[in-house]
Order: structure tokens, then sequence, then C-alpha cells
């Protein structure tokens, strides 16, 4: 039976996969990292429904507090935890669903809260430009900063350029296809851990071959809270052995669409982009309330070498 929203209720779902490993001190991290989530999501979205997937938990363990409904589990998975998640966001009457790991939230650079009231008052004006999903950047590895100082557009508009079908989805925002028709999408049941593949990125190239389109926002930044206490990734150079080896996996199962290694051994994009990638270059959504950039949000201007005489 579908969930119905409630009358006044915004009509965003949140979800969280949450997992706490064996080892104590990653425990207690862990720990910490999801009450600083929940203090933020109250802060943020405190009459939106929350939904955890609890792993591994003691039995009736709660780290959260406010409007939270927990699903207990054994060790599922990022990918099985998060289809548990999509399987009661589609049934219901949710037109969003915030898709979060239990370590993630959004930096307050940019008001990231007048996006979130944006996509719950106006969803229409994203609907009009076809946005199905929406990725927080990655400030470790996009130059956010140069990015959107660069496009002064950024202070009136939302901008959204494809998301690169390389990146994880600890932060996702996605609209509920089915309810609008769609066709459900879920992540593959594999372990990166393992070396059986990338679950985050095949559930974005299965999505993509759907027709859906997925996006990042240039001025919607993921903040880690546990960036160097990984459940899966070790050490450096084990992380990128194992990633090389998970990335032929995709190649392997997606080689029909495209993907293969080029003769300098990088993954090559651009076929399937190509053909099965209906997201546009870039597309510009007003803002509600124009942004400021203040000093913490623009990028530092190197300085010249000062000239010394001799």
């Amino acid at each position: 039976m579908a969930e119905k929203v409630l009358s006044g209720e915004a009509s965003l779902l949140v979800g969280i996969i949450s997992y706490l490993p064996n080892d104590l001190t990653l425990r207690a991290k862990r720990t910490t990292a999801v009450r600083f989530q929940n203090d933020w999501l109250n802060n943020v979205l405190p009459l939106n429904k929350k939904l955890v997937v609890a792993q591994n938990y003691g039995t009736d363990e709660v780290l959260h507090s406010g409007n939270y409904d927990y699903i207990y589990a054994e060790p599922l998975g990022a990918g099985e935890a998060r289809n548990v998640i999509l399987r009661r966001f589609y049934s219901s009457e949710y037109d969003w669903l915030l898709l979060l790991d239990d370590d993630t939230v959004i930096d307050d650079k940019y008001s990231p809260n007048n996006f979130i009231d944006d996509i719950q008052k106006y969803s229409h004006r994203f609907d009009e430009c076809r946005i199905q999903a929406i990725s927080a950047i990655q400030p470790e590895y996009h130059p956010y900063k140069k990015q959107n100082y660069d496009d002064k557009y950024n202070l009136d508009y939302y901008k959204f350029t494809p998301r690169e079908l390389s990146s994880g989805s600890a932060t996702s925002l996605i609209r509920n296809v089915v309810k609008f028709g769609g066709k459900e999408v879920y992540y593959p049941n594999v372990n990166a851990d393992k070396g059986e593949g990338l679950e985050d990125v095949e559930f974005l190239l299965q999505w993509l071959l759907e027709g859906y389109t997925w996006y990042d926002m240039n001025t919607w930044i993921r903040k880690s809270l546990c960036w160097n206490d990984s459940t899966i990734w070790k050490s450096r150079e084990a992380d990128h052995n194992l990633l090389l080896h998970n990335l032929d996996m995709v190649c392997e199962k997606y080689g029909k669409y495209g993907l293969h290694r080029d003769i300098n051994g990088k993954v090559t994009w651009s076929e399937f982009n190509n053909n099965y990638n209906h997201s546009l270059k870039t597309i510009y959504v007003k803002r509600t309330i124009p942004i400021q950039y203040d000093e913490s949000t623009t990028p530092r201007v190197k300085k010249p070498m000062a000239m010394t005489l001799f």
C-alpha cells in the first residue's frame, strides 16, 4: 500500500543508510557522525519523515531523535540498503527522496537551506527542465569555489551540469519517477570492498539507460563527517587497486554500451554519454532568494611572486 504524504507535509522523504562497524574505535566515530547528521537534519528538515536503514545496530538501539522510522537489519551492503529505502519511496506519494549516507551533510556555503525550500515549494521549476536527480558536489574532487566564482549566474540561479559517470552517491536528491509513470531503478547487489563492482556508478548508468537525467548542482556542497574513517576503504594503495578492479568489472558489465579502457588505461565514458545520457550540458533554474559570496566561498587569488633586486 502506498505511503501517503500528510496534508501540509512537504513531499520530500529523507532516507539514510547507516552502518555501525564492530571495531569500537570506528563505531564511536561513526556514532558521532550519525548524531551530528541528526542535529543537522532536524534543523534543516524538522517536519520531514526520515527513514533509517540501521545496519549492525544493537536491538532497538536508537541514535536519532525526531521524526524518524527505523528499519533494523544485518549488514546488507550500500546498494541493498539503499534499495530498502527506494522500495518504500517508489510506492509512496512523496515527490523527492533525499538519500544520504550516515556520515554526510550539506555544507552551509551558498545558502543550501534555500535550495531545499525551493525544491519543495517550487518543484515545477525543476520539472520544467526535466531534472530528475541531483547530486551534491564532492569537494574532495571538484574545485567548486572557482567553478561558482567564475560564473556569476550562480548568484541568481541554481546551475546544473551533468553528473560525472564515475561519481559516488553519498548525497543525492531523487525524483519519484514511478509516481509520474516511470520505471523503478534499483542499485545492483554488489560489494565494492569485495571487488564485485561499483553499486553507485552502476545505478547511475542504469538510471540514464532508462532515459532519466542526473545532474550536479554547483552550489550544493557535500560535507563528509568521516572522510578518513571509511568502513570499506582501508589504505590509499589498496583503495587504488581495488577501485581499478571494480572499474574493470563495470566496463565488463556495460561494455556493450561503450565502456572500455583506452590505450592509456583510462575508462572512456564519452561513447556512453553521447548515446545514452540525455542530461543537458547546462541548466539554470531561478532562485527564489539570490545569494552572495563571502570570503569563505570565493577562491584565493594567488599573489604574484615578489621581485627581488640584487
